[in-house]
């Protein structure tokens, strides 16, 4: 379920009602007037919830999902078990981001034009916050942490003791762990860039995940870290970011990995603890890449890494296979 502190839930709506928003048509036995509560994502869904699939590879999760509906297209319906309504319609992304507007209809946060530190703000008496800084209504702000000049902490943030966040920084919609480093211009939280196509263009698709940033991370100048769809966007202990880096939606990051400047990691992909990735490097979306793997500066990974690998190129390959492809074709220039 989306946290309170950042999205605000209307609803619940009947089955009947979805199928509506949505253009979907609804399959099975189950009652029309039956009360969905929230959207939720397959693995998180209880029975008064609604999911959608629209990736066939994810369609062996379809037997044992438990939410009470299933915005799916025809070729999957089938597989959703009696226990689920089946929204059966022709692109469920598409259709669940309608959906996403009616249970949340405002997925920004609102600011005050009276306060720069709103009154219900809780911030420790050993903090500091520079000028300009701007606090939102329900925001928490840890012992000795210091708020650099301009830096805004959106409603209901939470960062804990002995953090310092740099000048032009701004946080929505995040959990912030203790003495993390972040830089200024740093950029956490904001939508992650989410459409589906449509006829008419693309149709943006409502964020309403988070990002968790656990102790010890340190965030490089004019970072982008966006928050997750529905679950969330994590970065684990320890880890260490150089400037200039984008983290897109739903990435899952482990303990202690490094990633260097300029470096662009695609929505919901995961990294491995103690993984090293390299200046410029770009991930494409939903691959994996295990604990302890290496990824060589410019490469472009079009797939997972197992723990340990080290990659380079574009695609990127075997590090050892890459330098003896360089080899042979510096021998191969030579000839000529």
């Amino acid at each position: 379920m989306p946290d309170p502190r950042f999205f605000h839930r209307a609803g619940p709506q009947s089955l009947a009602q979805l199928a509506e928003i949505a253009g979907a048509t609804l399959s099975g036995s189950i009652n029309p007037q039956t009360q969905i509560a929230d959207v939720a994502t397959l693995q998180d869904a209880t029975s008064a919830d609604l999911v959608y699939l629209s990736d066939k590879k994810l369609s062996d999760a379809l037997p044992k999902i438990k939410a009470g509906a299933c915005l799916v297209s025809q070729a999957l319906a089938q597989g959703v078990p009696a226990t689920c309504a089946a929204l059966v319609c022709a692109d469920p992304r598409a259709a669940f981001a309608k959906v996403i507007g009616v249970f949340y209809p405002t997925t920004t946060s609102s600011w005050s034009t009276e306060h720069h530190i709103a009154p219900s703000a809780v911030i420790d008496p050993s903090a500091i916050v520079a000028a300009g800084a701007v606090v939102a209504e329900n925001a928490k702000i840890g012992a000795r942490t210091k708020l650099g000049p301009n830096a805004v902490v959106g409603p209901g943030v939470a960062i804990g003791d002995d953090c310092i966040v740099g000048a032009n920084v701004t946080i929505t919609c995040s959990l912030i762990g203790h003495r993390v480093i972040i830089h200024p211009g740093v950029q956490i939280g904001q939508d992650g860039f989410g459409y589906t196509a449509s006829p008419t263009g693309p149709v943006k698709v409502p964020q309403i995940g988070r990002v968790i940033i656990h102790d010890d991370v340190e965030i490089g100048a004019n970072c982008t870290i966006d928050r997750g769809m529905l679950g969330d966007t994590i970065i684990g202990r320890a880890c260490k970011i150089d400037n200039l880096v984008q983290i897109a939606h739903n990435v899952v990051m482990g303990q202690a990995c490094i990633v260097v400047s300029q470096a662009g990691i695609a929505g919901s992909c995961i990294i491995g603890d103690g993984a090293m990735i390299g200046p410029q490097v770009g991930l494409i979306d939903h691959i994996t890449i295990g604990a302890g793997a290496q990824i060589a500066g410019q490469s472009g990974l079009m797939r997972d890494v197992a723990a340990g690998e080290a990659v380079m190129g574009y695609p990127a390959k075997p590090i050892r296979q890459f330098w003896r492809e360089v080899a042979a074709l510096a021998r191969l220039t030579k000839r000529g």
